[in-house]
């Protein structure tokens, strides 16, 4: 059905939604690609501008910083019953700190760069099961000036797995795909330098340790009409084990979705998503925000071999007031949002 290119491997490949929908996840990797037959080379761009900024010092400027994020994907057949994925993506980040106020100088620059291979194997006429390897490049700085203290950590690279199963009813356009992402762990050889004495500062080698999220995912579609197609998502994310430096999340990240794809004619189709990332209570100075919300409009045009989708995604940040224990009690953070636009271009052959 020409409908299953308006799921998660056309539309949650592109969004910007999973770069701002968890407290540092950036981007999934679109396994649904391994589904639809043939030969497809995606590349995708995601261009997030949030806003996100409080002045209870004076304006503190937006804590999140503008980014982007680069994938590539290329799928291919190896048999009627195996076919091969290879992704690169930018599956975690953080580009937050403070330019002014209360907070000058506090910041974290987190970048991870990520290769996955992954094959698929169709069982049956239903049924299919997917695994595969994902290699992740992570660096770290992180700056507390008044503690004072700071942490640069080297690159490292930390070796994951995901494994899944997707069932299919052709009859109904329908799928569900169960997809499990193990944790990363790093060892990085790390500086940390901090203030022993007044205007006394110490530099030392350290090591520093990080796990990386491990996730679970649901994906399902269902078409409603030969031009209509209900899809959506959970996911759940553990950050009960990132703890580096003075970053320690507790709580654990889930994100909902729900969307519909309607197709106009052999060559548009147009979708919309609301997306929420739950409250989980875990707001931070450097992550002022509990929860969010999102719409996300979008359209896809197809010719021949070539297929681009296209849209904006519209978030707003739920409220809270964060502080630092001894330093600064609870400021508020409210009414702030992120325009994402994302662009994707695929290649059939």
């Amino acid at each position: 059905m020409k409908l299953k290119l308006l799921t998660s491997a056309a539309i949650f490949g592109a969004l910007a939604a999973p770069a701002l929908a968890g407290s540092l996840e950036r981007n999934n990797i679109p396994v649904e690609l391994l589904f639809d037959s043939g030969n497809v080379v995606k590349l995708s761009y995601t261009a997030p501008r949030p806003n996100l900024s409080a002045a209870p010092f004076g304006s503190t400027g937006s804590v999140l910083n503008d980014f982007s994020t680069l994938g590539f994907a290329f799928k291919t057949d190896v048999n009627d019953d195996l076919a091969l994925g290879v992704f690169l993506n930018q599956p975690f980040g953080a580009d937050n700190g403070y330019a002014s106020g209360g907070f000058e100088g506090y910041a974290i620059d987190f970048v991870s760069n990520e290769v996955a291979v992954v094959l698929s194997y169709q069982l049956n006429d239903n049924l299919s099961v997917h695994g595969g390897l994902r290699a992740v490049k992570s660096e770290l700085d992180l700056a507390v000036p008044f503690a004072p203290y700071a942490l640069n950590t080297g690159t490292d690279n930390g070796i994951g797995y995901l494994l899944g199963a997707s069932y299919l009813i052709p009859e109904r356009g329908a799928r569900l795909t169960l997809t499990y992402n193990s944790s990363v762990q790093h060892d990085f050889d790390s500086k940390t330098t901090f203030e022993a004495a007044p205007d006394f500062v110490v530099t030392v080698p350290t090591q520093s340790e990080a796990k990386l999220p491990q996730s679970l995912k649901l994906d399902g579609e269902i078409a409603l009409n030969s031009k209509t197609l209900l899809f959506g998502s959970v996911k759940w994310s553990d950050y009960s084990n990132f703890d580096i430096g003075l970053i320690d999340y507790k709580e654990d990240n889930i994100n909902v979705s729900v969307g519909l794809g309607r197709s106009i004619n052999d060559e548009w189709s147009v979708f919309g998503v609301l997306e929420a990332q739950l409250k989980d209570g875990e707001e931070t100075a450097l992550r002022p925000y509990d929860g969010s919300q999102a719409l996300t409009l979008g359209a896809r045009y197809s010719s021949g071999q070539y297929e681009v989708t296209a849209g904006v995604q519209y978030r707003q940040f739920g409220d809270a007031a964060v502080g630092v224990d001894g330093v600064v009690g609870p400021q508020p953070f409210g009414g702030n949002s992120a325009v994402s636009p994302f662009l994707t271009l695929a290649y059939s052959f």
